[in-house]
């Protein structure tokens, strides 16, 4: 078996110098190799062991035939005269062989990404190739980085803990208080003003827990009677049971003092007497299909502390705590995306701690609220619930008359422009007194909150509340207003001056109950 002639390529420039000379001695080299591979037909036969030459003269990696071997090695003059592509005995090629096979790496990545991969404890300590893929075992965890807001750079990155992230809050404000008692005749006084908030955040595959906490205190050096805590808060947790049912627990706090000049009171107070309401529910919701039902248990008490009087007294306001318990059923039908009209309907008991007050009046009592709204999301620009009914509430006691009104609940948010936000709120109540002949007081308010950013780290807040408190029974009303402004600056994520205004005014036809009041503060406030 013959081998297949190698082909060489001829320097034409050289050839045409060197002229017919030249060319006779190339022929015989080609000769002389042709001759050579004659004499070793088994290496030609063997399937492993390839026997022709690339285009440039190398074998791809492959051992070389003789006859190329001594083309390649030769170090006659005359054939490196004539452009044969070969080195000398002991020399380097200049040009390196060409590969033909895959890159170097190709075969690492396959192996690290289609095969099996054993176990890490059985891997021995040495040096790991270097391949374009880290290795799956022994490539350590993502980092979890917090989520960053981008329309807001300053916003607080928070705290992680385990699967919840905690965003806490403090500020402390000095500033100046013209009426801290909230009186007809209220004095001024310096304000040191302290606030604490916790916010909470999950994010789990499954369930959902989220919540806000605030507690204050504000501190009046030059009127020490007026000084006071107070607070409020909520969360709420869901459980997925499956994809249609969800258990919901939702818990709430609210903690506040009674002002002197208030018909309930109305005397000189030692110090403000802490008023205390908190509770929850505990409830079940159901989708079937677009239709959705959820039924709550209802529980909460109010507490008030005995008010010291300022002559040494003492007026006990035990007879003023009650439990409250009810149940809750509400019947949603999701018309379109983002649009759920609702009925809702509260049944509820009120229990006090003593069957009869210290005034001779049976205070427990039944109600019932009825309403109707909708929940509803316009490509979150304007999102919230709005509903609308009727209440009514009956008292153990026949001298005290039902308490009945219209109910107006609803929370807003319009998202008016990127820069500017409204918020709005309304709510309609009944809190317990112990005014004589009064069954309980109609509370209705409404709310609202307009934010701008003027810059990015500049934020400008203003504020207002109406709200009036109508004593049934008595010739009592009170109507009032809250007006003012806060102003954000923030240096970094974690660190903002908070510079703020607010006026407050309430008119009475209870003498003495009227009172207005300007307060000034400057607080540093920080953000972990």
């Amino acid at each position: 078996m013959v081998a297949e002639r190698p082909r060489v390529r001829l320097r034409r420039g050289a050839a045409r110098r060197r002229g017919a000379s030249g060319l006779a001695l190339a022929a015989l080299a080609l000769l002389s190799g042709a001759a050579s591979a004659q004499t070793l037909p088994s290496l030609g036969s063997d399937p492993g062991l390839g026997t022709s030459l690339d285009r440039d003269g190398s074998t791809g990696g492959r051992p070389a035939p003789p006859g190329a071997a001594g083309l390649r090695g030769s170090s006659d003059p005359t054939l490196r005269a004539a452009g044969i592509r070969g080195a000398g005995a002991g020399e380097r090629s200049r040009t390196p062989p060409r590969r033909r096979s895959r890159p170097p790496t190709a075969a690492s990545i396959r192996q690290a990404t289609q095969l099996p991969v054993p176990d890490a404890r059985l891997r021995p300590a040495v040096q790991e190739p270097v391949t374009v893929l880290p290795d799956p075992v022994l490539a350590g965890p993502l980092l979890r980085r917090r989520p960053i807001d981008p329309t807001d750079p300053y916003a607080p990155l928070g705290l992680r803990v385990g699967g919840l992230t905690l965003f806490p809050a403090l500020q402390q404000s000095i500033g100046y208080d013209t009426n801290p008692d909230r009186t007809a005749r209220g004095k001024g006084s310096l304000a040191l003003r302290t606030d604490g908030e916790l916010g909470f955040q999950s994010d789990w595959s499954a369930h959902s827990l989220t919540g806000a906490l605030r507690g204050g205190y504000s501190d009046y050096p030059d009127n020490r009677a007026a000084s006071r805590p107070d607070g409020d808060g909520a969360f709420l947790l869901r459980l997925d049971a499956s994809r249609d049912t969800r258990f919901e627990v939702e818990g709430r706090y609210a903690i506040t003092t009674q002002r002197a000049g208030s018909p309930d009171l109305n005397a000189q107070l030692r110090e403000r007497p802490i008023v205390a309401a908190y509770g929850g529910s505990v409830g079940v919701v159901q989708d079937f299909n677009r239709l959705q039902v959820a039924l709550r248990g209802v529980v909460a008490r109010e507490t008030y502390d005995d008010a010291q009087l300022a002559n040494g007294g003492v007026q006990r306001q035990a007879d003023r705590n009650a439990n409250t318990y009810g149940l809750r059923l509400r019947t949603g039908y999701e018309i379109r995306p983002g649009f759920t009209p609702f009925v809702d309907v509260l049944v509820d008991t009120r229990i006090h701690d003593y069957a009869v007050d210290f005034s001779g009046y049976r205070r427990n009592s039944d109600g019932l609220t009825l309403r109707a709204g909708s929940t509803f999301e316009l490509s979150r620009i304007l999102t919230g619930e709005v509903s609308g009914g009727y209440l009514r509430r009956s008292y153990a006691d026949s001298r005290l008359r039902d308490v009945t009104g219209p109910v107006f609940d609803g929370a807003l948010a319009w998202a008016a422009t990127p820069l500017t936000t409204l918020r709005l709120t309304a709510s309609t109540g009944v809190i317990e007194t112990v005014v004589p002949n009064a069954s309980g007081v109609l509370t209705q308010a409404i709310g609202a909150e307009l934010i701008h950013d003027l810059r990015r780290n500049l934020r400008l807040t203003l504020i207002g509340t109406l709200y009036s408190n109508d004593y049934q029974g008595v010739g009592i009303r009170e109507d009032g207003y809250l007006a003012g402004l806060k102003i954000d600056y923030r240096l970094n994520r974690w660190l903002g001056i908070r510079v703020s205004y607010a006026h407050e005014n309430l008119h009475s036809t209870s003498a003495g109950s009227s009172y207005a009041a300007d307060t000034v503060l400057v607080g540093l406030r920080v953000n972990p």
